[in-house]
């Protein structure tokens, strides 16, 4: 980066001192030169960034007016296109976590930051958001051309004869001669009236308006036929219309084949475990998901429950979750220690993520011998819905997969479950389903809904989880994934 570069910086800090320090951080940089505007409160950052360019802005998430993640939350609604990175305490990283999820691009410790490290992030930050908008505006361009395909347009009377105006898609298909007089039957050169376009058009001519899918030389085509009314409202033939939807069929295709083959990827049954009901689901947001769950035996008759969340969804996330599938299930074999099973593999993942992606993942050691769990969680909390009424909150022990090569990730100690305990791991999914008003369902109301249900099966709990809030929503599509799995202890 040249230092003739011009980076202009929005600072959202309450700290007179931190800020001072920031600033000369970032004018000693020789990377680019910086102008920074300061806001000492939530308030005076979004009136900033509606009134001036900004390229990064750096956000302390508590401030005077706004504590935690709905900081991050509101900065990235009123500037969505401006990367966001989020400063923050020790105490403050789960938090810093959840910031990634609803907006931010990276989070940087204070106290653990200097000049380079602040420039560097401020770059790559910046050049995450320019990919990614680069990718949206690419996606709007497809869907414009999508939306603006020629659609093809032909008429006949109720004898089923060509009139004008003929497609030209017809023209095309006899060579370039006139099919003006022509019948259907001649056209597509059968005497069968079941033939499917014919048939279409023949209950048209009797009033009713047909949409079927056919494939027909080395195509499938969508028509749509209707009655053709004179001014009288008397029929006097048919109108239709086409689009050749081949490629868009073999695409469908190919999902449909790859959520069948995820789908055989996920535990078909619940393993019996004695003292345990364990359960799981996955709800896909598409025909794929980045979300995913197993059951894996492990050595002295334990047993590995594992929850994890790609960023985004779809076929992408999807399949880098069946190779992450396949490789925890090789290494948790032989490895009784949950942390060393994700450190390796972050290893393993490192190498073949993309810069913005990463994996949350909860992984959790049953132990039916003494009624007990271990854990570790690469930025994925867990619950632990106790039998009196209480709620532990398993945080994560280590940053999520794919972010740092070598990272740590610690195992936890020993958790004891008593009878009426429960283990709950969600994907955000569930909690961050919001209404058309953007009312969330929330994290609080997810941990009463399965705690009002604790003495209910497990698979039954999460599936009637996923009803509520399908209800909760109402018509608006579910955006995201939503998995679970669940630990009851029985005795």
């Amino acid at each position: 980066m040249q230092k003739n570069l011009c980076i202009r910086v929005l600072l959202v800090e309450d700290s007179q001192t931190d800020a001072e320090l920031f600033e000369i951080y970032l004018e000693q940089s020789r990377s680019a030169d910086y102008q920074i505007q300061v806001a000492e409160t939530l308030a005076d950052g979004i009136a900033t960034l509606q009134s001036r360019a900004v390229d990064i802005i750096l956000a302390d998430l508590n401030l005077p007016d706004s504590f935690g993640i709905e900081t991050c939350r509101k900065l990235h609604a009123a500037a969505p296109a401006i990367p966001i990175i989020v400063l923050t305490g020790l105490s403050d990283e789960d938090v810093a976590l959840e910031a990634m999820q609803v907006g931010a691009q990276d989070y940087l410790v204070k106290g653990e930051i200097d000049g380079n490290v602040l420039s560097r992030a401020i770059r790559y930050s910046i050049e995450r958001q320019r990919a990614s908008d680069m990718q949206r505006q690419s996606n709007e361009r497809m869907r414009l051309i999508t939306e603006q395909l020629p659609a093809v347009l032909w008429t006949t009377d109720v004898e089923l004869r060509i009139t004008p105006p003929s497609s030209d898609f017809l023209i095309n298909e006899s060579g370039g001669k006139s099919l003006v007089g022509k019948t259907l039957r001649e056209f597509f050169e059968t005497d069968d009236d079941q033939f499917p376009p014919i048939a279409a058009h023949r209950r048209a001519a009797q009033g009713t308006p047909v949409s079927i899918e056919f494939f027909w030389r080395g195509k499938t085509l969508s028509i749509h036929v209707e009655p053709l009314l004179d001014a009288g409202g008397s029929i006097i033939g048919t109108i239709g219309v086409s689009l050749d939807v081949s490629t868009q069929k073999r695409m469908q295709d190919e999902l449909d084949a790859a959520r069948h083959v995820q789908q055989a990827l996920f535990p078909r049954e619940s393993p019996d475990v004695p003292g345990f009901d364990i359960a799981g689901a996955v709800y896909a947001a598409e025909e794929t998901a980045g979300d995913y769950f197993d059951f894996i035996p492990m050595e002295n008759g334990c047993w590995g429950t594992v929850v994890g969340d790609v960023t985004g969804h779809g076929l992408g996330p999807a399949l880098l979750m069946a190779e992450l599938r396949a490789y925890l299930r090789a290494v948790a074999t032989t490895r009784p220690h949950s942390g060393e099973i994700l450190m390796l593999a972050n290893r393993f993942l490192s190498g073949d993520l993309e810069e913005h992606r990463f994996v949350t993942l909860f992984f959790a050691r049953v132990d039916p011998a003494d009624s007990s769990f271990t854990f570790a969680s690469a930025g994925h909390n867990g619950y632990l819905l106790k039998a009196n009424g209480e709620t532990e909150t398993l945080k994560s022990t280590g940053l999520p997969l794919g972010l740092i090569p070598d990272t740590i990730i610690n195992t936890s100690f020993r958790v004891a479950l008593e009878p009426g305990d429960v283990l709950f791991v969600p994907t955000d999914g569930f909690q961050e389903a919001h209404t058309e008003s953007n009312e969330l369902f929330g994290l609080q109301r997810t941990l009463e809904f399965v705690n009002d249900r604790r003495d209910m099966a497990g698979a039954q709990i999460i599936e009637e989880l996923r009803s509520e809030v399908c209800d909760f929503v109402g018509s608006r599509d579910i955006a995201d994934d939503m998995s679970a799995i669940i630990v009851r202890c029985l005795a």
